[in-house]
């Protein structure tokens, strides 16, 4: 091996005898270098910096980390035979203070000393020493640079290139990967072309751009399987699925060894349909290589839209063999819920809590199965555990509603308060969802409270004013209704749900309906094709006496929406015509939209001694 630092030589004044020792066994460590496989060379090669790592991730096992330095090193000075060159003092210094606070697991202070001397010097040894140091960090940027000024230095070092080659991969920069991947190649080594090709294969633009490279690639280098499978993998992404199999099953044939071959195969096998095939392939797969957790994986996947009950038996065994994966655990619990199985799926998720892992998806199941067993109490509490992302605003939504509904007004309200603590920039929204909250629950005037308090922190908020009118009308204050929704519209003159929230209020008093309805009218031209709307104008119709107008808008309204307020209303039409029967049958069509509605009944109950408008005239 050749020592990653060649020999340090100050120019200047010399060191002491006990700082060039020191300096010898620190930097002496640093010479095993080992060509990382492909796989790793894509992935962190440690913990973050935050962590107290104790070694490096699977594949890198054989690089020290900077706090191994010391105690690792040979305490002899580097053979007379290492290449020698001069450096200044600050130089050394430098380096030895980075060695030392490796050691310390200072590893920000060794990074930015590396890092800073790799691009003052350009010295190969250090910019390797620099890129290692920054991956184990997983310092994307620092190794990034690192990494690309080492394969400058070094551009017959295959370690270098393919290095270079990986961050570039990282960092999203393709096209200098591939340069970079061809001159690792091109070196005797190999390149993580797939990893490449997974990295482009969402972007329809840059695979219909780079695919020329990666068939040039497997090409020029006919026997490389993973050059053809990252070939496969562009042609599967520009739906060339044919294409793709041919090679894809060329690859088995010249590696049969080559698991990424028969998987991206059942992928293209799914592809074109053909699923039998797929899961006859991954079954054989399964039973050659029953520790090979990717294909059992794969096939899991495929069995979950075919045979849930098969997907489990696989998943339950893929937990079997990593018990420590969160992902296999939730995959597992999400199936055995859609089961129903939820007494199976709840010590899943009490383990993802226990790993530290998919917590947030794991509290939103166990309230899902809180609810499930009427425990509203204990699902609100894993709701409230839920942090920000896919599942946030249900959680709140839920695990509120549930606090509302059994009178835990207090627990609400503490809640609601963080929540506005925590995400300023939503506090409207919150006292919102609060407010209608306390409406729905018969707390109207706590809600009013609410809403003047929020109304201070926002003033002029369209959407608290209008949930406050909408209280108002709840309560049959129908002058503050008025003046809310006026309010709006001296805003929005042209806001359709707003004029016919109001044209359908003024419904109720009957010196008001030529105003109600040129409200109304004016709303419709602005939505015609709005079922609430157009209900509202057969209502007016009928209450101006335009009977057969009503009907028309009436059942138009209740064709583009089948709604139990709809079918009131023309029931109701129908019925003071004299049509009764008929009447009957739309209140009979509303009940079965809606069985617990309360306005049909209501109006059957009010109009069943009532005459037919007919008889009225003819009395």
């Amino acid at each position: 091996m050749r020592p990653v630092l060649p020999a340090l030589r100050p120019q200047g004044p010399s060191l002491t005898s006990a700082a060039m020792l020191l300096l010898g066994s620190l930097l002496a460590s640093s010479c095993a270098q080992q060509q990382p496989d492909n796989e790793s060379a894509l992935l962190p090669e440690a913990p973050p910096a935050t962590e107290q790592p104790q070694a490096a991730k699977p594949g890198a096992e054989s690089e020290p980390r900077p706090a191994q330095v010391a105690s690792e090193a040979p305490q002899t000075p580097p053979e007379e035979s290492s290449p020698v060159r001069p450096f200044p003092i600050e130089t050394l210094y430098t380096l030895l203070v980075a060695e030392v606070a490796g050691n310390r697991e200072q590893f920000d202070v060794a990074l930015a000393n590396y890092y800073h001397q790799a691009q003052s010097t350009r010295d190969a040894g250090i910019a390797a020493r620099a890129t290692r140091i920054a991956r184990f960090l997983n310092a994307r940027r620092a190794a990034l640079r690192s990494a690309q000024l080492w394969a400058e230095l070094e551009p017959d070092e295959p370690e270098a290139q393919l290095t270079a080659t990986a961050e570039l991969t990282l960092a999203g920069e393709l096209d200098p990967a591939l340069v970079h991947a061809e001159k690792a190649l091109e070196l005797g080594g190999d390149a993580p072309l797939q990893s490449l090709a997974a990295t482009a294969v969402s972007n329809p633009k840059l695979v219909e751009r780079i695919t020329p490279e990666f068939r040039r690639l497997a090409e020029k280098y006919p026997n490389n399987g993973e050059a053809a499978l990252a070939h496969a993998m562009m042609l599967r992404a520009a739906e060339q699925y044919d294409a793709a199999l041919a090679i894809v099953r060329r690859v088995k044939e010249q590696h049969p060894t080559m698991l990424d071959a028969p998987l991206l195969e059942s992928h293209l096998l799914a592809d074109l349909e053909r699923e039998d095939e797929a899961l006859a392939l991954l079954e054989q797969m399964v039973a050659t290589y029953p520790q090979e957790t990717r294909i059992r994986l794969q096939y899991a996947r495929l069995l979950v839209s075919r045979d849930l009950e098969q997907a489990q038996e696989q998943f339950t065994t893929l937990v079997e063999q990593r018990p420590g994966d969160g992902n296999l655990i939730l995959s597992l619990a999400l199936i055995r819920m859609e089961s129903d199985d939820f007494a199976a799926a709840e010590p899943l998720l009490e383990k993802l809590l226990t790993l530290g892992q998919h917590e947030s998806a794991a509290h939103f199941y166990l309230g899902t199965i809180a609810e499930q067993a009427r425990d509203p109490l204990r699902a609100a509490a894993h709701y409230r555990k839920v942090e920000p992302g896919n599942d946030y605003m249900q959680a709140i939504t839920r695990g509120t509603e549930l606090l509302a509904a059994v009178g835990k007004s207090n627990e609400n309200q503490q809640w609601f308060a963080e929540l506005r603590q925590r995400h300023p920039e939503q506090s409207e929204h919150f006292f919102v969802i609060e407010a209608n909250l306390l409406r729905k629950y018969d707390r109207a005037p706590d809600a009013l409270t609410l809403l003047d308090r929020a109304l201070e922190q926002h003033p002029g908020s369209g959407r608290l004013i209008y949930v406050q009118s909408l209280i108002h009308e709840q309560q049959g204050n129908v002058e503050a209704f008025e003046k809310g929704v006026r309010q709006l519209l001296a805003r929005d003159p042209d806001n359709a749900t707003l004029l016919n929230a109001l044209g359908y209020k003024l419904l109720d008093d009957d010196s008001r309906l030529e105003e109600a309805l040129q409200l109304i009218t004016r709303a419709l031209e602005l939505e015609p094709d709005d079922p609430a709307i157009i209900d509202s104008m057969g209502w007016v119709q009928y209450r101006l006496g335009n009977h057969a107008e009503a009907i028309r808008y009436l059942e138009q309204a209740l064709e583009k929406l089948p709604d139990h307020e709809i079918a009131a209303h023309l029931g109701e039409v129908l019925w003071m015509q004299g049509n009764r029967e008929r009447a009957m049958q739309v209140w009979q069509q509303g009940l079965e939209i809606n069985p617990d509605s309360e306005i049909i009944p209501a109006a059957m109950d009010r109009l069943k001694n009532m005459k037919p408008l007919e008889q009225h005239v003819s009395d």
